[in-house]
């Protein structure tokens, strides 16, 4: 069966709306701590939902920020002394854990223990809530805090830790994020075929748990089919990991310990690193257990990697799959090997093809090239990667007198050679064909730059430094397919060519690194550096120092530990906690690295150096004056040495280090031709000097340093510079007044420099601006000047609330693409925006003083996203019908006068449609003519009682929401939906049964009807076959509601993972054929009226979660699934018999409070995996559970709590 997952190209509907949740106590961290966080995270890319505190709610928690957390991949939660004093927060905070997501906690001026344990403040606040709201809701609050409390965070004590928490936080946040498709190659021939294949040999819905390798030479398409193939089944896992070049990253000193620690980071984000490989095996060992993962091992040479890496296919979770490339043979005859797939070359018909695209950019050659093409491919042994570049090194040449001269070539360069050198010697070819610059810029990425994950931009700045023509350098080994560009706009080169480049350099000189043109090996830079031996050949060195950690011997704890237990004192005791301590603080294996000056002094033509967490020692003088790079991070210095400066020095990085100010005042000497300045990070820095005596000056990065107050004026003189960024800058409280200079600035970025109140008069001479970012400033007006930027693209005001108007000059910016003023004070756009021709990008998100939209917006005709949700805009003008190109339209929340009007008909391209408002009525039947519609949202539109019919003509809708609203019932035409992924109908009380045709829709994953009215499912709901979630739970209530009668064909949802039920008030009995739902993992029937429960429930093998809270008439627990991890079984208060537990070896919570009738719960002596045990008020139990648990020791038991202490 064909998997429906997402793949690289996979639409945004596919993923979760939100990255981030935000919770936090406004009054407490907005417009300090909080904000700096909202923006940091938003200028990474990362999307934030964050609460609109201060607007009127009701006691109710809203539906949009209910929908919200379900609709958010991790949460931060700030919490700060006054948070619990906000029942909204309390409830945002349960409804997080209650939903599993993953939370970070910061606490923000608190002890984590008063959270934990609600002391204090906390505690006060709870005194009031008791007042007001019901048992069971402050129990679930407070079970949110201690559990908050419990989880691993930061905290932020005063205000000087607000930053790095800040910094921490984001990257984490970044990296829990990256699980997501990756970009595979442009062109791919013959690879559907492959993956499909592999699916079928994975057969994801086995149960078991399958190691797969995939083996063949390099450049055979390995690592682009296992790309693929993790691609259409990210989807499937919660948790999962790609981790590439294994073969590369492993080498070195703490290697592996470092690719263990990339994987544990990605399974824990947030984790303390390991620094023992083989307290990194355990670690690993303990998390695969956790759940089904994905893993992928690109580039494996050696078992040992497997052996620290996977261990044992045993310590995975049932279900798990892992994906191991190599071009080793060895690796396949291992234990741990389940599958293998040799990757051959490509057959003729394709290679050809992938040829042809590559070299005359088209499916198949022309008569005049054919037989020339045939030749070739077949001398390329249908390697794609040798297709791809040979392919690539002919797109210029267009006389088949060319192609003739480069079939010689080879043929001659891979007579007789075995596929490997081969392909080798197609390789060397494109690379002959350079001229000596791009040669030497090939030689710099494959050597140097290949293991930095440099970006593109970095790259060029350095090799423009060296005086190169890099951008089209660049451009030229990009077309020839030498060098590529993939995610985050990173420089990358495969592996194959990288190894070709770094052996031209080694043939340089075979037994002497110091006169080879490049050094890249930590050994053979160190001994050429010491002995002496660098000479005049040396033109590049990249070392960075990490700190070696020992290999610890895992035994000596358990020895240590053994000793104290068989004789206790102080002396075993203080050596095991000594032991313990060492591992904590991850020991030295070996001090830093440092470095004399002196031993750089022979190399005269040394330009690229890169010394990272390394001392340097000596006078400066020594360094070479050909140096033109130097990347010296976390540099010790405080002040750079006033001998320091190459007659050609033109690229400078010492992000992340102690540095003050970079040289002395007075300074007499000058780096003139210095290009590029980047000291990111530099939190000491307190001042920058004149620097108008470098006038080449193109780059300047001060990015978060705190304790720059001023820019000197010299800033505003720098003729050259194109790139100025002081984002977060936060102490900086004025800019230089005098920026006549500036006439070649293109990004000027002052983001949450908060203390920033106005921009200079003279921004209207910078004629080159382009990006011009001021959110999260105390700007309050703009100056007139600002609108003579015709070349400006993009202006950003988000959270900029002191700045209320927008004068009518906005429309002389004829080149602005995006305007963002999201959270600021503005209360009105002039009618001069329609003049805006070009721009694409329109958002007042959150603009609460904004109440109308001039009717010239319809004037945007290249408008392709516009973002008014949370503002107060009360209708859209009818010119809105002329926005044939919109994409994106997004108006929740908003309070509209009148309902959607029927213009909407004439956004042909729109893809998103959000809406709400207690205004709408009515939906026009005009919706039915959006056929590009992916995602329908329907939020808060209590009366809104019907859809239209039309709404079934949306046939490429994949996720259509409708929450809260006083929908009566779906049309039937929603069966035609056939697309539909993710359908919400949360909250929509009055909806009480769903359509016969509801069966129809095939591609149905995920279904949530939370707190709706729906109490029947229609007949058709068994033909659901994909649904992989169902929640139909409601909010426990008092009064009567209509029951709930469980429909035996729910049993038929084989691919159900997930289903809630809670207080559907299901009577009666459950179906007995409960155990075909053989992938179920979550079961949640709480707060129902049934008295037994199938004895088929043990058959549910795939079953973790067992919730059955509140289920006021079950008396009896049969057997249970062995997998079962959580029991909640609380206020069963007519619950009996409890069957034997003992068989649930992996059960960590058993929470059954208030069980009054239940005389002994058998088994419980037996979990090993229990950590959480509460029992208060099963008093009849009592002696028989203490009985039993006096026979063990539950070493895992973290809370406990048994009737009558």
């Amino acid at each position: 069966m064909e998997i429906h997952t997402a793949s690289s190209e996979a639409p945004p509907d596919f993923r979760l709306e939100w990255d981030v949740f935000l919770s936090f106590r406004g009054g407490d961290t907005r417009g300090t701590f909080t904000e700096q966080l909202y923006s940091e995270l938003r200028s990474k890319g990362v999307r934030v939902f964050r609460d609109n505190e201060g607007m009127n709610r009701g006691d109710e928690i809203q539906a949009s920020l209910l929908s919200a957390i379900d609709d958010s991949a991790a949460a931060i939660a700030v919490i700060s002394p006054d948070y619990a004093s906000s029942h909204w927060c309390l409830e945002e905070l349960a409804r997080l854990c209650d939903g599993g997501k993953r939370i970070l906690p910061v606490f923000y001026r608190v002890n984590p223990s008063d959270v934990r344990h609600q002391r204090g403040t906390f505690a006060n606040a709870f005194v009031v809530h008791e007042r007001r709201f019901g048992k069971d809701i402050i129990e679930s609050w407070r079970r949110a805090l201690t559990k908050a409390g419990g989880l691993s965070g930061w905290v932020v004590p005063s205000e000087q830790d607000e930053q790095p928490v800040i910094q921490i936080t984001v990257q984490l946040i970044l990296e829990l994020l990256s699980n997501s498709p990756l970009a595979v190659a442009p062109v791919t021939v013959g690879l559907d075929s492959r993956v499909r294949e592999l699916l079928r040999q994975l057969d994801i819905r086995s149960n078991d748990a399958k190691i797969l390798v995939l083996h063949g030479m390099g450049g055979i398409g390995k690592t682009t089919l296992a790309k693929a193939l993790y691609n259409r089944l990210v989807a499937q896992f919660k948790a999962r990991c790609f981790i590439p070049n294994i073969r590369e990253t492993s080498t070195g000193d703490n290697g592996l310990i470092n690719v263990q620690n990339k994987l544990l980071e990605k399974f824990s984000p947030g984790r303390k690193p390991i620094n023992d490989i083989n307290d990194g095996r355990d670690a690993i060992r303990g998390k695969v257990q956790e759940a089904q993962i994905l893993l992928v091992l690109d580039d494996v040479d050696d078992l040992n990697q497997l052996d620290v890496l996977i261990g044992k296919k045993e310590w995975f979770h049932d279900g798990s799959r892992i994906i191991i490339t190599t071009r080793e043979r060895r690796v396949l005859s291992s234990r741990y090997v389940t599958d293998c797939f040799e990757v051959r070359e490509l057959n003729s018909d394709d290679a050809l093809k992938l040829f042809s695209y590559h070299a005359l950019k088209r499916e198949k050659p022309t008569d005049s090239f054919f037989d020339l093409s045939k030749q070739i491919v077949s001398l390329t042994g249908g390697l794609p990667l040798a297709l791809e570049v040979f392919g690539s090194f002919l797109i210029d040449k267009r006389s088949t007198k060319e192609w003739e001269e480069a079939l010689r070539k080879l043929k001659t360069n891979t007579l007789g050679m075995s596929h490997q050198l081969s392909l080798q010697g197609v390789l060397k070819i494109s690379y002959d064909g350079l001229d000596e610059q791009n040669k030497s810029i090939f030689l710099d990425i494959a050597c140097l730059f290949a293991q930095m994950d440099m970006t593109v931009q970095e790259v060029v700045d350095v090799l423009d430094g060296c005086g190169y023509d890099a951008k089209n350098a660049i451009k030229d080994l990009r077309e020839k397919s030498l060098v590529k560009i993939i995610e985050s706009d990173t420089l990358w080169i495969h592996d194959q060519l990288r190894d070709m480049g770094r052996d031209i350099v080694r043939s340089e000189n075979h037994y002497d690194p110091g006169r080879r043109s490049r050094l890249w090996h930590r050994e053979e830079i160190l001994s050429v550096l010491k002995d002496g031996k660098g000479t005049r050949d040396v033109q590049g060195i990249v070392l960075e120092y990490k700190e070696k950690m020992p290999v610890r011997d895992p035994s000596r704890r358990e020895i240590f530990w053994s000793h104290f237990t068989r004789m206790p004192s102080f002396t075993t005791l203080a050596t095991f906690l000594n032991e313990i301590c060492k591992k904590g603080r991850g020991e030295r294996g070996e001090e830093g690295i440092v470095l004399r000056t002196t031993y750089f002094q022979q190399m005269i033509n040394l330009r690229l150096l890169q010394i990272n967490r390394v001392k340097l020692e000596g006078e400066f003088r020594f360094l070479p004056q050909s140096l033109k790079w130097l990347q010296w991070r976390e540099c010790p210095l405080r002040v750079l040495l006033s001998d320091f400066c190459p007659r050609d020095f033109a690229v400078l990085d010492l992000s992340d280090s102690t540095i003050e100010q970079l040289w002395r005042a007075g300074r007499k000497r000058v780096a003139e031709n210095l290009k590029t300045i980047i000291l990111r990070g530099c939190h000491k820095l307190v001042a920058i000097p004149d620097l108008s005596g470098s006038q080449k000056l193109e780059k300047v990065v001060l990015e978060k340093c705190t304790a720059l107050t001023e820019l000197h004026k010299s800033v505003g003189q720098l003729g050259s510079l194109r790139y100025l960024n002081l984002r977060g800058c936060s102490k900086l409280a004025k800019f230089p007044t005098d920026v006549s200079g500036l006439k070649c600035l293109e990004n000027l970025i002052l983001s949450n420099c908060a203390l920033l109140e106005e921009l200079p008069e003279g921004i209207g001479l910078m004629k080159s601006l382009k990006e011009l970012l001021v959110d999260g400033t105390a700007i309050r007006k703009l100056p007139d000047s600002l609108f003579h930027l015709e070349m400006l693209e993009k202006l950003e005001l988000t959270g900029c609330s002191s700045l209320q108007e927008l004068p009518n000059l906005l429309g002389m910016l004829h080149s602005l693409k995006e305007i963002i003023l999201d959270s600021s004070g503005i209360v009105s756009l002039p009618d001069s925006i329609g003049s805006l021709g070009n721009l694409e990008t329109l958002s007042v998100r959150w603009c609460t003083s904004l109440t109308t939209l001039p009717s010239s917006i319809g004037d945007l005709t290249k408008l392709k996203d516009v973002f008014i949700g949370g503002s107060n805009v009360r209708e859209l003008p009818a010119s809105i019908r002329s926005l044939r190109y919109l994409r994106e339209l997004t108006l929740g929340n908003c309070e509209f006068s009148r309902d959607v009007p029927d213009s909407v008909e004439g956004l042909i391209s729109l893809l998103k449609l959000d809406l709400g408002g207690e205004s709408i009525t009515s939906l026009p039947n005009q919706i039915g003519s959006l056929k590009m519609l992916k995602r329908l949202e329907i939020w808060n539109c209590p009366s809104l009682e019907t859809l239209p019919e039309s709404i079934g003509s949306l046939l490429d809708l994949t996720t259509l929401f409708i929450i809260n609203t006083g929908i009566k019932e779906l049309p039937e035409s929603v069966g035609n939906l056939e697309d539909l992924v993710f359908m919400k109908l949360n909250k929509c009380r009055l909806l009480q049964r769903l359509p016969a045709s509801f069966g129809k829709l095939k591609s149905l994953h995920h279904l949530s009807m939370e707190d709706s009215g729906v109490v029947e499912l229609p007949d058709s709901f068994a033909m659901l076959s994909n649904l992989v979630t169902l929640n139909m739970g409601k909010k426990p209530q008092s009064a009567r509601v209509n029951p709930m009668v469980m429909p035996s064909s729910v049993s038929k949802l084989t691919s159900l993972v997930e289903l809630k039920a809670r207080a559907c008030y299901i009577s009666g009995g459950i179906p007995n054929d409960f155990e075909k739902l053989v992938a179920l993992e979550t079961l949640d029937l709480g707060y129902n009226n049934f008295d037994s429960l199938p004895s088929s429930l043990k058959g549910l093998s795939s079953l973790k979660c067992l919730l059955l809270p509140h289920c006021s008439k079950l008396k009896s627990l049969p057997p249970l699934p062995s997998r079962l991890e959580n029991i909640d079984i609380a206020e069963c208060r007519e619950l009996e018999i409890i069957s034997d537990l003992s068989n649930l070896k992996s059960l960590q919570e058993l929470n059954m409070p208030n069980c009054g009738r239940v005389v002994d719960v058998p088994g419980i002596q037996c979990l090993e995996s229990l950590g959480w045990l509460y029992m208060t008020g099963c008093n009849m139990c009592s002696l028989a559970v203490k009985r039993r648990l006096s026979k063990v020791s539950l070493r895992n038991i973290w809370n406990l709590s048994l009737p009558g202490g």
